[in-house]
Order: C-alpha cells, then structure tokens, then sequence
C-alpha cells in the first residue's frame, strides 16, 4: 500500500511540473541568451512546455532556431523540441532548414 502511494505522488508531480506557467516566458526568453547551458536548457523546456502558446515568442524563433546548433547536444536537442511544440509555420520552416542541412553533412559525409 505504502509503495503504491509513493508512486502515486511522484505521477502528479511529473504531471504538474509540465503545465506551461506564462509569466515565466518573459525570463524563458532572456534564459536563451545565457552563457550557462543549464539557463538555456530550462529556458527552452519553459517555452517547449507552452506549445502552442510559445506562438507568442514568434520573435524568438529565430534564436531557437539557432539554438539548434549549440555545441551542448542537450541544449541543441531542446531547442528543435521546442520549435516542434512552438508548430508555426516559421518553426516548422526552421526544422525543415536544420534537417535538410543534417542530410547533406551525411550524404556528403559517405
């Protein structure tokens, strides 16, 4: 029983610490500028966890978009997943850029 209520909590918590909280997109956005890849990494799950309402941080696609080419792997990682969950047409433009460029590096690299 006990064991049973333990993993009940930490199913709510998972599910509770993946709501999209708006007032923090302001300091998601800055996040992206820093030099930490930990600030930058968070600051791309905040904006990946609003989805649909990252639309609102049209203007910062650009820099998600560039994200996606971050030596750290994870930071690089996050930044495609949250322009997936962003899903305008710029995000998915910005996708398709870095996957077509992705297949020329390993069609040249043959």
């Amino acid at each position: 029983m006990r064991r049973a209520l333990t993993s009940g909590i930490v199913v709510v918590a998972l599910h509770l610490s993946a709501c999209c909280h708006e007032a923090e997109l302001p300091n998601a956005v800055r996040g992206l500028y820093s030099r930490e890849v930990r600030e930058r990494n968070q600051s791309l799950q905040t904006i990946a966890q609003c989805g649909a309402k990252g639309e609102k941080l049209e203007t910062s696609v650009p820099r998600i978009a560039a994200l996606m080419y971050d030596a750290n792997v994870g930071v690089a990682s996050s930044a495609a997943y949250a322009l997936r969950r962003i899903n305008t047409e710029e995000a998915k433009a910005a996708l398709k850029t870095a996957e077509e460029a992705r297949s020329h590096r390993y069609s040249s690299a043959r």
